[in-house]
């Protein structure tokens, strides 16, 4: 199971996978202190941590409202989400296609070839994913950032 928190006193968010614990922080502005803070508030890019490497960026993870849609960069590799309006959000990972459908009620499932592969449920400032095959572990785990920083964006709006 794949959890990850808005901790939004500290301005970050803990992702935990099993026994393992990712920090996700905004990344800093070049402005002057009082802005930096004030932006990371709304920032919609973050960079994770693993505990095993915690000096070391593991992958970014952005969020763009204009298109509703998650970017997950892992090194070279970048993952992208593609929002419709009434249809599921859609992205491609290790060349294969996924449907992402969600519910107004917060829970979501996500499809391959039209069989369930993972399903969860989005919190105020928790996501949840659950049952979910291992190769997708790390990926599903930044895709839960992505969701609960895209819930915070549209929270601090209103």
């Amino acid at each position: 199971m794949i959890t990850a928190t808005a901790r939004v006193l500290r301005n970050v968010i803990e992702i935990e996978i099993g026994a393992e614990t990712w920090l996700a922080k905004p990344v800093p502005s070049m402005s002057a202190p009082i802005a930096r803070t004030i932006s990371a508030l709304f920032s919609t890019v973050y960079e994770t941590f693993r505990s095993a490497a915690p000096e070391t960026v593991h992958s970014t993870v952005s969020y763009s409202a204009k298109k509703d849609e998650i970017l997950v960069q892992v090194g070279e590799s970048k993952v992208r989400t593609r929002s419709s309006m009434f249809g599921p959000m859609r992205f491609e990972f290790g060349g294969a296609g996924y449907e992402i459908h969600e519910k107004l009620t917060g829970r979501f499932w996500i499809q391959k070839d039209g069989a369930m592969v993972a399903n969860g449920q989005l919190g105020f400032r928790s996501c949840v994913v659950k049952e979910h095959p291992s190769e997708l572990t790390d990926f599903l785990a930044d895709l839960a950032l992505g969701y609960l920083i895209r819930t915070l964006f549209w929270e601090m709006l209103r």
